[in-house]
């Protein structure tokens, strides 16, 4: 027998499209409201009924208030997805079990993440701990990027989230061998056009992003401190051997705007110092998890945003798990952070203002053949 729809905290179905009417559809006044109640109330008492709808527009708000808001994100399960890499023939003699250090000449390579010093610290951490001692370190590698697909879609937006394993090696990842994987599509929440741009919708919208992410990683949750055993029907990692594994959030690679969203910082302030923008000849203390909670549990909501670029309300999906700190784990934009900023920004517009004070009437003139210039060199090197 199906269940009877849940209308909660709304007292009825009726109830419920009352609110919606006033506030979705009719998005009428709170006077006009309070008179439309008045008049139902009336209604009711003369037909010898004593309940009312809603006393007023407040108790319609206070309910709307009530709702909990749920987003469904279909994802796929991110343990399984991780299996079948460790256990793909593909990867034979390109999955790195354990962390290492090379060296060549005397000196110190590094070329894939397990022979980076951050593997290395995490595998002694996990090699401390008698329950996962010799167990083999899969750091899961997340990578997101909003973006707009204009084609034959009307604009519609796209927030992709895509995992690789850190045990993978980087000849193999950008040979695009199901290295990297697409695992969901995150929830883009829309709200009407007066209501988009204003605080609490902006916070609502990075909780929702952080919360999802912590939920799609929920499935290896458990075996970030219990080991795991990779296998999936049956079948073994790509070397042929069982192994027991520890996962391990890593690296997250994304550009600069959705680093803010990611560390809960403040636009224009780094995600891994406490560094002032408006002061980059001196760089700050670098910024780890323990102090950011410390922070926050410290000082009001205006003194983080002002003295230390961060976001209230905001916690990254991070602290919710084991040894995963945000601010160690986010990867340089180069686009964003070098590219666009050293050249667009800085040189390109230090260029500009030096030919229009040298220049004179010239000047646009000038400007038009570097444009034309940098127009023509960039369809050339997209042919080559």
């Amino acid at each position: 027998m199906a269940l009877a729809p849940d209308w909660a905290p709304f007292e009825d179905r009726p109830s419920f499209e009352f609110a919606e009417l006033m506030f979705e559809t009719s998005q009428l006044s709170q006077g006009d409201i309070n008179q439309l109640l008045k008049i139902w109330a009336a209604k009711a008492i003369l037909h010898g009924h004593d309940g009312e709808f809603f006393p007023d527009n407040d108790a319609v708000k206070a309910a709307i208030d009530e709702i909990t808001v749920e987003y469904t994100v279909h994802t796929r399960n991110i343990r399984v997805v991780l299996h079948n890499m460790a256990a793909s023939p593909d990867f034979d003699g390109k999955w790195e079990t354990c962390p290492y250090q090379e060296f060549r000449n005397g000196e110190r390579r590094f070329a894939n993440l397990m022979s980076d010093n951050w593997a290395y610290r995490q595998a002694n951490i996990v090699a401390e701990d008698p329950d996962t001692h010799g167990s083999m370190l899969v750091p899961v590698i997340l990578g997101a990027d909003k973006t707009t697909v204009s084609v034959a879609t009307g604009n519609t937006e796209f927030h992709p989230l895509y995992v690789s394993a850190g045990n993978v090696t980087n000849e193999l990842r950008r040979a695009h061998r199901d290295a990297v994987l697409l695992v969901t599509f995150l929830a883009i929440p829309k709200a009407p056009r007066e209501e988009e741009n204003t605080a609490e919708f902006r916070l609502f919208k990075k909780q929702v992003y952080h919360a999802s992410i912590a939920r799609i990683l929920c499935p290896i949750e458990r075996y970030m401190t219990k080991p795991n055993i990779v296998y999936l029907s049956n079948r073994n990692c790509s070397d042929r051997y069982y192994q027991h594994a520890i996962y391990e959030i890593g690296p997250f690679i994304a550009d600069y705007p959705e680093q803010v969203l990611l560390a809960g910082i403040v636009q224009d302030w780094c995600p891994k110092c406490l560094g002032h923008p408006d002061d980059l000849d001196n760089m700050g203390s670098l910024r780890f998890r323990e102090q950011t909670e410390h922070l926050k549990a410290t000082y009001d909501a205006e003194t983080l945003w002002d003295v230390f670029g961060v976001a209230s309300g905001v916690t990254p999906f991070t602290h919710r798990f084991p040894r995963a700190d945000i601010h160690e784990l986010l990867t340089p934009d180069l686009l964003h952070q070098v590219i666009k900023r050293t050249f667009k920004d800085h040189l390109v517009t230090w260029v500009q203002e030096y030919v229009e004070q040298n220049n004179g009437r010239k000047a646009k003139q000038i400007m038009d053949d570097i444009d034309h210039q940098y127009v023509l060199h960039d369809v050339l090197a997209q042919h080559i």
